[in-house]
């Protein structure tokens, strides 16, 4: 009788021990041969390390679909779907070069640790405990009383992705919520401000900004709330537009004071409403304060006041053909310059 012949595999055979120690899963069929299975791939990414299993962080990546993306998308500026697509994947390479991450759209755990959030629990930067007023007699500097500190020049440079403190201190000088959180809403205010204020519109808060901002040092007045306005006065008004602007250009050359409103020295309202009411006009004392009170208009003429931001930050007086006198910063005296960049409106105080 002919013997039959045994069927042997192509694949090299390999003792228990042998598999074991090389790290090879062994699968075991029916008939009792082991044979060696391919060990598993790791998926690719630059930093694609997973987070314990307690807090899960789930490596995402274009086509992904859920909760974890919908987290992503929210700290990223974009849509919250849950879907990955092209948007949100422009997105997070925009914020993994913005923050020193290999920008390949991957949500690995760098990443994830950079966006400030977990696939499972996202939270949200706490708010800060209203600070103390300070004991009678006390050495220290009172501190202002306001939920934010205050801001310099050599504040820490902020951009998207940063959150905490200082960034409520810059929201709050944008008129924005004051989340703490700097994200795309942020930016885009941050970019208009720039532009508005003829600086470089790059979205980063330098110490550039900071001193647009009104932030000219540790120890410098900061700005009082506003305060019940005044009962007009009775006596009317005398001075034509020729006659305001003729008298605003004899304060050219007057050094920028913050919170000055005297020939001494004058900031930006504080010259507006001297030159006012020098000829009986009333005048409240703050930019925000003005734009709120003059009507507002669209055809400018001479003498209107012309403002920049909603609350406004900075105001200038109208002089015509697109020129305006201004005391516009530290270290830049009143002067009859261009209207610079895209002012937010104009209001009239000369009827």
């Amino acid at each position: 009788m002919r013997r039959r012949q045994r069927a042997t595999s192509a694949l090299p055979r390999l003792t228990v021990k042998q598999a074991v120690g090389a790290g090879v899963a062994l699968a075991i069929p029916t008939g009792g041969t082991l044979m060696a299975a391919a060990p598993a791939l790791a998926a690719p990414g630059d930093d694609t390390t997973n987070g314990s299993a307690s807090t899960p962080r789930p490596t995402l990546s274009y086509g992904s679909r859920g909760a974890a993306v919908k987290i992503v998308q929210a700290r990223v500026g974009v849509t919250a779907d849950g879907i990955f697509g092209p948007a949100t994947l422009s997105a997070v390479k925009t914020f993994q070069r913005a923050n020193g991450l290999v920008p390949d759209g991957i949500v690995g755990a760098r990443t994830w640790a950079k966006v400030g959030g977990s696939a499972v629990t996202p939270t949200r930067p706490t708010t800060p405990t209203r600070p103390t007023t300070p004991t009678t007699g006390a050495t220290t500097p009172t501190v202002p009383t306001t939920t934010t500190p205050a801001c310099s020049p050599t504040s820490t440079t902020l951009r998207m992705g940063n959150s905490g403190q200082l960034v409520k201190v810059l929201q709050d000088r944008l008129g924005l919520p004051t989340d703490g959180w700097f994200g795309a809403n942020t930016k885009a205010k941050v970019l208009a401000f720039q532009r508005a204020t003829g600086l470089y519109a790059d979205g980063i808060v330098g110490p550039r900004t900071w001193t647009k901002l009104g932030c000219v040092g540790p120890n410098a007045p900061q700005p009082t709330p506003p305060v019940s306005t005044p009962s007009v006065p009775s006596t009317p008004a005398t001075g034509t537009a020729a006659q305001v602007i003729a008298f605003a250009q004899t304060f050219t050359g007057t050094p920028y004071v913050w919170g000055g409103s005297s020939p001494a020295g004058f900031d930006c309202s504080g010259l507006t409403s001297y030159v006012f009411k020098n000829f009986g006009y009333y005048m409240p004392r703050t930019a925000a304060q003005q734009q709120a009170y003059f009507p507002r208009v669209s055809n400018p003429q001479p003498g209107d006041l012309v403002f920049w931001g909603y609350p406004a930050y900075h105001i200038g007086i109208y002089v015509g053909n697109g020129m305006m006198i201004d005391s516009s910063q530290p270290g830049v005296p009143v002067a009859m310059r261009k209207v610079y960049g895209s002012p937010s409106g104009y209001a009239r105080v000369i009827k």
